[in-house]
């Protein structure tokens, strides 16, 4: 579910969707589901115009270019992601939007990043879930900030149980191995709720905290797609696990017309991942 095509993870690689086309494909499609959750929870933040932000794990690009947007010309944004394909995919959108200087992005790893520079803001969405230690990757790049510079981070938790009703089994059931996959791997399913412990785990103020989620009613929604897209990308580790598909389902291009089926042949109302935004000031 992540934000970056084999993003920029720490020491573990912990990054279970891969670095295809189909991964980047997806990673476009949850940039534009994604992005009024992002936007609300990174000015409630604090982000501003004229600010200077670093956004960790950039893949694509669409954090970067929603904070450039609000820290607007006078202000300064860089993106940083190991997967070099995606970051040159980064900049080219980046450049057709007209960014200009004020929009850069570096391929690095996380744990190898250095600079001079001091940031108003350092960010993140989908990231630090990857992390073999989150807390000492908050705790590390609070570094970079000015004094009473601010941390966002916008943060997951698809392990809601019976996630649709009327039930659909198949949309339950193929949450279910999502969460199983992610957990198989060492990945948390539901980082989102330990946003708080890992704040203080780094020795930063408990962070202010929000939640939403997306709810989908029909084929209008994009939220089945996304999950098709997902379950393609995880397709390879979830056969290395030992799981599969349920109702005879394919991790194909047939996968979202035949999850659509299956779910609106209920009439079922289904939620979608709760998404957390989580953000503190660091004096």
């Amino acid at each position: 579910m992540n934000e970056h095509s084999r993003q920029a993870t720490g020491a573990d690689g912990g990054y279970v969707l891969g670095s295809s086309d189909l991964e980047h494909q997806r990673l476009m499609l949850q940039g534009r589901i994604l992005r009024p959750s992002t936007e609300r929870f990174l000015r409630l933040g604090g982000l501003r115009p004229g600010m200077s932000v670093l956004d960790l794990g950039s893949g694509m690009g669409d954090v970067s270019m929603l904070a450039a947007e609000i820290v607007g010309p006078g202000g300064r944004v860089l993106g940083i992601d190991r997967d070099a394909a995606a970051t040159e995919k980064a900049r080219r959108r980046a450049r057709d939007e007209a960014f200009g200087t004020s929009l850069a992005f570096e391929v690095t790893e996380l744990d190898d990043f250095d600079t001079s520079e001091r940031f108003d803001a350092v960010i993140g969405r989908y990231v630090l879930l990857y992390q073999k230690d989150p807390a000492d990757l908050l705790r590390r790049f609070t570094r970079f900030l000015r004094p009473g510079g601010i941390l966002v981070f916008h943060e997951v938790d698809f392990t809601t149980r019976s996630p649709s009703w009327p039930p659909s089994p198949v949309w339950d059931e193929c949450n279910r191995l999502l969460s199983e996959v992610y957990l198989a791997t060492g990945t948390p399913p539901d980082f989102g709720r330990r946003l708080n412990r890992t704040f203080l785990d780094a020795e930063l103020p408990a962070p202010e905290i929000t939640c939403e989620a997306l709810v989908a009613t029909g084929p209008h929604s994009p939220l089945v797609p996304w999950l098709a897209y997902t379950l393609r990308s995880v397709a390879p580790v979830l056969a290395g696990v030992g799981l599969g598909l349920p109702g005879g389902l394919v991790a194909d291009e047939t996968l979202t017309r035949r999850l659509e089926e299956a779910v609106w042949e209920e009439g079922s109302q289904v939620l979608g991942a709760l998404q957390y935004g989580a953000w503190a000031r660091v004096l």
